[in-house]
């Protein structure tokens, strides 16, 4: 019997998490995390181990803890202190990292005393992507996955339990070419998924076929991380490398995006959208060579994606008449000597935009990374904008984007731990850290809020499969 699942609007309640009333900005900064590494490709004989990058904002010292509470072979237990500036680096085994589909307890538990900053690294030789971690009090019960296609070797997610009994379905996306083999059971296009988690255990869901658009629904708050085993993006070169974000649940997704492309390139950039609801209008605003660009297009179906290349000098505005979800791609290096390769990062939602950020930059496996810093800010602010405490260059280059009053640019980094912030405290502003090297880059937010921002509808979601039927409410 195939599952099946319906849904049953009770209200159009609006409704406000409590702990929006009680708690602090709603942030990638927290006091406790639970991350996990998915799979990555390793050469024969050469298993690199995932990284932890954990920093901090706060003055005083911090004191962090990292543990595998349920993951004992191997395990890690580790205990520091951080400081504003200071970065601490943890490596944890490679058999940490997800195989194919699984549910396993591999995931690691992060706790302090104030609120810190981390990324993961998941590095291999020639393979490496890094994301910025989720702290628990801002996952959510509904998420749509992201990957690119064609996979070389898989697409991938990996969803994240903090609760016992976390009732877990998950509806793969209606691409051909989906299978997914889990419990002995093979799942195709349109299928349900529905599993019961535990506390720190990890779901990875593995498929050749593109998964992007699976619908990730669940009784409790989940983290859900995707992208890919390894593969080439674009049409650039036939060089590979892995690619992983932490993703933002669908009730924290804008309507309004801002892009600066890739720096210092010249193919393009590839941009997926992914929509939260059906007949969701799309219009993407730029300009090139001189000349305004507009481009308009629908995703039909809630979960649906529309893709497009566009160029390596557009600098865009997007927006969005329903709440989406937009990742920017790094294309495959177009010769041998261009020190780039695939990455995939989550474009911030403008409404997201937080004030202040502090983060620090990834190793690449043979050394350093070249590292830059791509903002979006208000044309009006432009000169209060500051990096590490200092004003950026004053023949800084910015770049006007059309509709708004922004403007975005980049400035190379040096390795370590930095700081964003604005001379008006009230200033937000947009960032991206990316990173490259031979055969390798990464690229990830520098921050942003997490805010349930979307309308959120009472709804109730019955499950029914050959192993067990539940109900459970969601925000949708």
């Amino acid at each position: 019997m195939n599952d099946v699942m319906i849904m049953i609007f009770f209200s159009n309640l609006i409704l406000i998490p409590l702990y929006c009333l009680f708690t602090g900005a709603l942030d990638n900064r927290g006091t406790k995390f639970l991350v996990a590494f998915m799979d990555n490709f390793h050469a024969p004989n050469v298993d690199i181990s995932p990284e932890l990058f954990i920093t901090t904002s706060s003055s005083k010292p911090v004191h962090v803890h990292v543990t595998s509470p349920t993951f004992s072979h191997p395990s890690v237990k580790e205990s520091f202190v951080v400081t504003h500036g200071v970065v601490h680096k943890v490596e944890v085994s490679p058999h940490f990292r997800l195989n194919h589909t699984e549910l396993t307890n591999k995931v690691i538990k992060i706790t302090a005393d104030e609120e810190i900053v981390v990324y993961g690294v998941n590095r291999e030789s020639a393979s490496d992507d890094a994301y910025l971690a989720l702290p628990t009090d801002v996952l959510g019960t509904e998420y749509y996955t992201i990957s690119y296609t064609p996979a070389y070797y898989y697409c991938v997610f990996a969803v994240i339990a903090g609760v016992d009994n976390t009732h877990v379905s998950i509806q793969l996306p209606n691409h051909d070419g989906v299978q997914v083999t889990y419990n002995h059971h093979v799942y195709h296009k349109n299928d349900w998924i529905n599993v019961t988690m535990n506390r720190f255990q990890a779901l990875q869901i593995s498929s050749v076929g593109d998964l992007t658009g699976s619908h990730v629904i669940s009784d409790h708050p989940v983290g859900v991380l995707s992208g890919n085993k390894k593969t080439i993006v674009g049409n650039t070169g036939g060089s590979r490398d892995h690619l992983t974000e932490m993703l933002m649940p669908v009730q924290a997704w804008g309507k309004n995006f801002a892009t600066v492309p890739i720096p210092q390139r010249t193919v393009g950039d590839i941009f997926r959208f992914v929509a939260s609801k059906d007949n969701t209008m799309v219009t993407v605003t730029g300009r090139l060579n001189g000349t305004i660009f507009h481009q308009n297009f629908t995703i039909h179906h809630a979960g649906d994606y529309v893709q497009k290349k566009y160029s390596s000098s557009l600098y865009s505005h997007i927006k969005a008449n329903q709440p989406i979800s937009v990742f920017q791609f790094s294309q495959t290096q177009a010769a041998k000597h261009e020190d780039i390769d695939p990455s995939m990062i989550t474009v911030p939602p403008i409404e997201q935009y937080g004030t202040d950020y502090t983060f620090t930059t990834p190793e690449y496996s043979h050394g350093q990374y070249q590292n830059q810093f791509m903002f979006i800010v208000n044309s009006h602010q432009k000169g209060g904008l500051l990096l590490d405490g200092h004003h950026l260059p004053h023949n800084q280059e910015y770049h006007h984007i059309p509709g708004t009053h922004l403007v975005g640019g980049y400035v190379n980094i040096s390795v370590g731990t930095h700081t964003v912030t604005h001379t008006n405290p009230n200033t937000t502003i947009g960032g991206i850290l990316f990173g490259r090297a031979h055969v390798e880059s990464y690229g990830f937010p520098i921050g942003f809020l997490v805010k349930p921002i979307n309308p959120v509808h009472v709804s109730t979601f019955f499950s029914r499969s050959r192993d067990f039927a539940f109900s459970f409410l969601i925000i949708d």
